[in-house]
């Protein structure tokens, strides 16, 4: 009778409290940019009141990207040239060195970060629209826009420059009494700073230049003269822009009144500043083998040594040219136990370890193809995580039976922070490989590696192709693929030292 009476009082609260209002199911919400459905964007919630979306999925829609750093339960976001970070459960976003208060904080739900829709607005220039009724939110992009505005004085003219977002549709004409010349350009000056909308020239050609929003689609870009002059406007393209010379010498007035293909060269636009890397980050590149460990052995006899030693070299150049501190574990063919490799990068300090190895499946599967990397872990994670450790392995003073302490060992170092760091510098690691050389995402997966247990850093291992893939084993005799190898890997590791916050 009691048990009765219970499941009628819970009927009642469930009357009372209906569970739906809390959340919305997420098949149910769709997103469209610029009116095209985003199929590959993960399900969205609603959670009392509020739209929460994919971080990763939403941002890399809209041309941005993040990183993500378990740990620190930290996601730094960069889109539309802003650089924006929050914290997980933490309602506050600092977007370039400014504070803002959210409704809502970021959630972590089901291993997925979302963040309510309320960021998208706050640091991207596109329209949201959320229609409650249909369950629908559109995301439409105000574009082109107007990137900048430069001026480059020359002994005959100067020359001013207006970077675009993608090619448009612009004319050209003067007003007299004070002498100007003004440019409408179809498109939104909001992505121009305050100090480009009025820039000062004063070189005795121009006096200034001046931008505004002339109505809801035209821009207006105003450049008062010293005196009548004669003028030439045109476009460009690679990157899109409008490029008006104002001539010292007076004359008639000379205008390319429409969008027209680029029909002459022009000055290099200025270097883009990168995120500077913070203090002496050391990068330890480990390649796999040597010696009298050949490591695999393709097909037609070329050995997984000389690959990674290969790809490792010209990975070493790459970092030196970019002043960045790097160490080699082996420099030539040499044989050198896995637990003095790891004893080596932390004698060097290192920021970051990256092994470099070459996969092999020798029995039944010659076919097998594309790219893999490792992170530590106790167990295997991942389809052959375990042939391949137990194949990388060999190297170690303790093969062929591993200390029996290793897997607790390395369950204890599951704890720290860099584990985490390490699973997000593979997931960088892993996307820049694929992207580069075309091969077969086989993903990010986790196996007890000797060579990566003992390093007090963030530590990966790649699994660059198959050597006893005759296809792959071709690739990896060419030098040019073992060079787009290594920068693969170093734009990868170039990209987590900038992003990595201080103190890491």
């Amino acid at each position: 009778m009691k048990k009765i009476i219970s499941l009628i009082m819970i009927a009642g609260m469930v009357i009372l409290f209906p569970i739906s209002s809390a959340f919305s199911q997420p098949s149910e919400i769709k997103i469209f940019f610029d009116q095209q459905l985003l199929e590959n964007v993960g399900s969205s919630i609603i959670e009392d009141g509020h739209l929460l979306v994919p971080a990763r999925d939403l941002i890399e829609a809209l041309g941005g990207r993040i990183t993500w750093f378990s740990a620190l339960k930290l996601l730094n976001i960069y889109l539309e040239g802003k650089k924006a970070s929050l914290v997980i459960d933490e309602p506050s976003l600092e977007i370039d060195g400014g504070k803002t208060t959210l409704e809502v904080p970021a959630r972590l739900i089901n291993n997925r970060v979302m963040i309510p829709i309320e960021i998208i607005k706050i640091i991207s220039e596109v329209e949201v629209i959320w229609d409650n009724q249909h369950k629908t939110l559109s995301l439409n992009t105000i574009k082109p826009n107007l990137l900048n505005i430069r001026s480059y004085s020359h002994p005959d003219k100067t020359r001013i420059v207006i970077d675009l977002s993608q090619g448009t549709e612009f004319r050209a004409s003067t007003v007299s009494d004070p002498e100007r010349i003004y440019i409408d350009i179809m498109g939104s000056i909001a992505k121009l700073d305050e100090k480009t909308r009025q820039l000062e020239v004063n070189d005795g050609v121009i006096k200034q230049v001046r931008a505004a929003q002339f109505n809801g689609v035209m821009s207006r870009i105003v450049v008062d003269l010293y005196q009548k002059s004669k003028y030439e406007v045109f476009s460009l393209l690679n990157p899109d822009r409008v490029v008006i010379d104002i001539f010292r010498s007076g004359g008639e007035v000379q205008v390319v009144p429409e969008y027209l293909p680029p029909t002459k060269p022009e000055e290099k636009p200025p270097v883009v500043i990168e995120p500077k890397i913070s203090g002496q980050r050391v990068v330890i590149i480990d390649p796999g083998h040597g010696g009298s460990d050949p490591g695999a052995i393709g097909p037609t006899g070329l050995k997984e040594k000389e690959v990674t030693l290969g790809i490792a070299l010209a990975l070493e150049e790459l970092f030196k040219k970019e002043g960045i501190p790097v160490y080699l574990t082996r420099d030539k063919d040499n044989f050198i136990f896995l637990e003095d490799r790891v004893n080596f990068a932390n004698q060097k300090n290192g920021f970051v370890f990256v092994s470099i190895h070459i996969n092999s499946v020798l029995k039944h599967r010659p076919e097998a193809t594309g790219i893999e990397t490792y992170v530590l872990s106790s167990k295997y994670i991942g389809a052959s995580a375990k042939d391949v450790a137990d194949r990388e392995n060999r190297a170690s003073r303790m093969h062929p039976k591993l200390d029996t302490d290793l897997a607790q060992i390395i369950a204890d170092l599951e704890e720290s922070a860099n584990i985490q760091y390490s699973l997000d510098l593979a997931e960088i690691v892993q996307k820049e490989m694929v992207n580069f050389l075309k091969l077969e995402n086989r993903g990010v997966k986790q196996a007890p590696f000797v060579v990566l247990k003992g390093v007090n850093m963030a530590a990966v291992l790649v699994e660059i192709g198959f050597i006893s893939n005759p296809s792959e084993e071709k690739l990896l005799k060419d030098s040019n693929f073992r060079k787009k190898a290594a920068e693969s890997i170093f734009e990868a590791v170039k990209y987590y030292l900038q992003n990595t916050p201080d103190g890491v």
